[in-house]
């Protein structure tokens, strides 16, 4: 396992002690973030009997797959936006 740079450390410990059901929401939105980027791209979705799994492919060739949350399209639209408010103000886009 990579170490993290301190920084992220922390972070991860914080995303770590939260119920499941947030940990999951965070991995979409950073996922959403990466397709944002140009880092990834959603290559399938498929249903499930609770939320819809969604298979992204990095740029690197790497599968895997994280839940969709529950949301609407029109807050996963928002939540998209705000994200890129992020990158600009960060210079990530």
């Amino acid at each position: 396992m990579n170490q993290l740079p301190p920084e992220l450390a922390f972070f991860a410990e914080l995303v770590d002690a939260q119920p499941q059901s947030t940990q999951e929401a965070f991995q979409y939105c950073l996922c959403l973030m990466m397709v944002e980027a140009g880092k990834m791209q959603l290559a399938s979705i498929i249903p499930t009997d609770t939320t819809p799994l969604c298979v992204f492919i990095s740029i690197a060739g790497e599968r895997f797959a994280v839940h969709r949350p529950p949301i609407t399209k029109a807050e996963e639209q928002q939540l998209i936006e705000a994200l890129r408010e992020i990158m600009e103000d960060e210079d990530l886009d």
